[in-house]
């Protein structure tokens, strides 16, 4: 496949083959002579203090090597404020979180030995909820000022609350005074499991002077430095090899089992792996963090908006993770990609004692795009107005400045809300009506406004070896997204390689160059520009080789379409998919080059209070997506009947993958509206299993989906591309709720809407 056609080609998945035939290693197929086993103690008390821990029982069984404590080990660690221990030292704060850890010769006996280690407890009032936590009846921390913090959250003294987000954009006051028409409303989200095929995994390899590390990690540099600092090793001791990884959605970006698997290994001097299973990913792993809403919108009576206020609480569970990057992103998107000259948005995280609510697909963006959706329908209806029509009349264009202070460019959110809405015939059938079986059927739209994490750096490897393949080393890991099929795709477009000669190598953090992180849908924007330029280099090399070979001036060469020419000797020819057996290459110097892609130049700090800048993000990304549901009146059953979306990808380097993004997100979506939810009841979760938490599979999506790429070219992505990995997922609950709202005519401020729910809509 020549340059120009391999951008925008739909080349099948490089690892799909791999993956079909089972021959991929993910972290349980990964084994090391001579390993043990771990496995957890967990504690069943949500919130207390430890009075004793009696291990005699557990060290005494047969095959145990170990049993270890919070205080053999009494160092913190976290992504914004070091609020959280390995083990639990002294107090628990959720219900699973780790009081023992017991490493032993086989699994089995790893796990019966953690049954016989005895915890006794002095149980503190439990924080069940997030009005519970603003109460301050109890302090999940006593403390703030006794943790590090690394930056980014704002603790409050004496309180729960670990982090505080304001973003004020003008007037709201001048603004809702200008307002034909306010509407408020409260809104909320459940909490949500990743519910990832694979569990989390870790083995650990330890000497006194160096760490191996396997692990389905999704962010391998951010443990690196997370395991550095606590088990007191440089970097360069620290090698983290990731494994494939079976699904992680944000459950997999932080350290979990990889510092526990680590202290056990330094301890026995041996090989230590642990595994969770099903229960312990729902009580002792990371959640999407509940949310509540409070808004307060209002337009003038031709539909032009004017003002709004937001107020929303986080749960973030019992440590902070990542709970205040969440309350920024989500912050700074609350608004949506709406043209509000007056805003204010007031965004808190709590800590409780559940399970800890960190990084889930879309960083927060799913939660405000339901609020501020159900908002847009409840003004245009109560403006008589075409849900659709207010939309477009509200929408950033080119050239707006959005509530952040940025000014838009390529922005394509207009044309999405047009072609969602056409893709389920918006206009040819009304937004609600009964079906002659008494079946009540809605339609509903939403749109939304992610940025993705700004700053950050990548740096990517490109080798060619001497046959003439190449090897592209990122520490992007591929998590489904085709990080391993887009990255060729790219190397080709400026080499002209064969897609099929191209390999990205598995991710080893001793040799592979640095990458922040896999989140934040960033992976083709940045990996892809620090290729391309890696790319670019290589080809520099190649004209000298290849000259010296045919002995002409470098400057003489030129590379087009894969093939060498010389411009003084029009008979020197040579496809550079020959150039293996050519001796161009032969005992020379080795072809590679790194490339690099950063964003640090062009962030521009926001203003303390208001948050207002000029630059908050890369890159922003849009979509749309509408819906067409059934809902059984007589069993409040919802039928999803089809599913337009529209998301505009800047450019599509393979639109198999996008389409593939998005048919899956859609999926994951609908559980988000209709079944999925962690329930806690005295800090006890309900259903912490595949039994009583329900997650739709494919089988469950019988319904019709049309999907449009909308291509608006960003000025600095690669070819233009903008990401898609997590924009799929964000407007689809809030979609179907709008519609099952319009089905029902009776607007619903909560997901998941179960059956329940719509039998007795009326009774709240």
């Amino acid at each position: 496949m020549d340059q120009e056609s391999i951008i925008g080609a739909s080349i099948p998945r490089k690892d799909g083959r791999m993956k079909v035939m089972g021959r991929a290693q993910y972290g349980a197929d990964i084994n090391l002579y001579g390993q043990l086993h771990a496995a957890i103690c967990h504690s069943s008390c949500p919130h207390g203090r430890i009075k004793s821990i009696h291990m005699e029982k557990a060290k005494a069984y047969p095959g145990v090597r170990a049993v270890i404590i919070g205080r053999d080990f009494p160092t913190c660690h976290g992504q914004f404020i070091a609020d959280q221990p390995i083990i639990a030292i002294d107090k628990v704060r959720y219900r699973g979180e780790p009081v023992a850890a017991v490493v032993a010769d086989t699994e089995r006996i790893a796990r019966e030995a953690a049954r016989l280690v005895e915890v006794e407890y002095d149980p503190l009032p439990v924080i069940d909820s997030m009005e519970d936590a603003l109460a301050c009846k109890s302090l999940v921390h006593e403390n703030w000022d006794d943790y590090i913090i690394y930056g980014l959250t704002h603790p409050v003294k004496d309180t729960n609350i670990i982090d505080r987000f304001q973003l004020i954009h003008g007037d709201v006051e001048k603004g809702f005074a200008e307002a034909d028409a306010i509407v408020e409303n409260e809104f909320y989200c459940g909490m949500l499991q990743h519910a990832v095929i694979e569990t989390h995994v870790a083995l650990a390899d330890a000497t006194p002077d160096n760490l191996t590390i396997y692990s389905p990690a999704q962010s391998p540099f951010s443990v690196r430095s997370a395991i550095a600092k606590i088990l007191g090793y440089r970097m360069d001791q620290v090698k983290i090899v990731v494994t494939e990884i079976g699904g992680a959605f944000g459950g997999k970006a932080e350290p979990k089992l990889e510092p526990i698997v680590a202290m056990l290994s330094k301890l026995v001097g041996r090989p230590v792996k642990l595994v969770y299973d099903r229960n312990e990913e729902f009580e002792a792993t990371l959640t999407r963090a509940p949310c509540k809403f409070y808004m307060k919108t209002g337009a003038t009576k031709d539909g032009k908006l004017t003002a709004q206020t937001i107020k929303v609480y986080w749960d973030t569970g019992a440590y902070g993770t990542y709970g205040p990057r969440v309350n920024y992103n989500a912050g700074y998107a609350s608004n949506g990609p709406y043209m509000i000259p007056n805003c204010h948005t007031d965004g808190y995280c709590l800590v409780t004692n559940h399970a800890l609510g960190s990084a889930y697909r879309g960083f927060g963006i799913t939660e405000v795009c339901c609020a501020h959706e159900a908002q847009m329908d409840e003004l245009a209806h109560k403006l008589c107005m075409d849900p659709v029509e207010f939309r477009l009349k509200n929408v950033l264009r080119d050239g707006m400045t959005n509530v952040t202070g940025e000014v838009m460019k390529s922005a394509g959110v207009a044309e999405c809300v047009e072609k969602a809405a056409a893709n389920i015939d918006w206009d040819k059938t009304p937004q609600h009506w009964v079906t002659p079986e008494g079946k009540l059927r809605g339609k509903g739209i939403a749109c939304f406004i992610k940025l993705s994490g700004t700053p950050s750096t990548t740096s990517c490897t490109v080798r060619m070896n001497e046959d003439g393949s190449v090897n592209v080393m990122s520490a992007s890991t591929d998590m489904g997204q085709g990080v391993r099929t887009v990255l060729p795709q790219f190397v080709t477009s400026v080499l002209g390689v064969d897609v099929d000669k191209i390999s990205v190598s598995q991710i080893d953090t001793s040799i592979t160059p640095y990458d922040k992180t896999t989140t934040s849908s960033r992976s083709t924007f940045h990996s892809g520009n620090a290729v391309l330029e890696a790319c670019q280099d290589i080809a520099e090399q190649l004209r000298v080789l290849v000259g010296k070979k045919w002995k002409v001036p470098a400057g003489q060469i030129q590379l087009k379409d894969g093939l060498f020419t010389c411009d003084s000797d029009a008979s020197l020819k040579l496809d550079i998919n020959e150039i293996g057996k050519s001796g161009v290459l032969k005992e020379e110097r080795p072809v590679i080059a790194v490339g690099k892609y950063g964003t640090k130049d062009i962030f521009d700090p926001p203003d303390e209070l208001t948050h207002q800048t000029k630059r908050t993000t890369i890159m922003w990304m849009m979509g749309c997506q509408a819906a067409e549901v059934e809902v059984d009146p007589k069993t409040g059953h919802v039928q999803i009947i089809r599913v337009g979306a529209a998301h505009d990808i800047g450019h599509a380097i393979n639109p198999l993958g996008c389409m593939q993004q998005i048919e899956g997100a859609i999926v994951m979506g609908m559980g988000h509206a209709l079944t999925e939810e962690m329930i806690y009841q005295d800090g006890v979760l309900k259903n912490g299993n595949m039994v009583d938490y329900k997650v739709p599979t494919f089988m469950d999506a019988d319904f019709e989906s049309k999907i449009s790429l909308v291509e608006t070219a960003h000025p600095e992505g690669p070819y233009g591309a903008k990401g898609i990995g997590e924009p799929g997922v964000a407007p689809t609950a809030p979609a179907i709720a709008n519609a099952i709202s319009a089905a029902c005519q009776h607007r619903f401020q909560a997901i998941p809407i179960k059956p329940e729910d719509i039998l007795f809509r009326e009774e709240g």
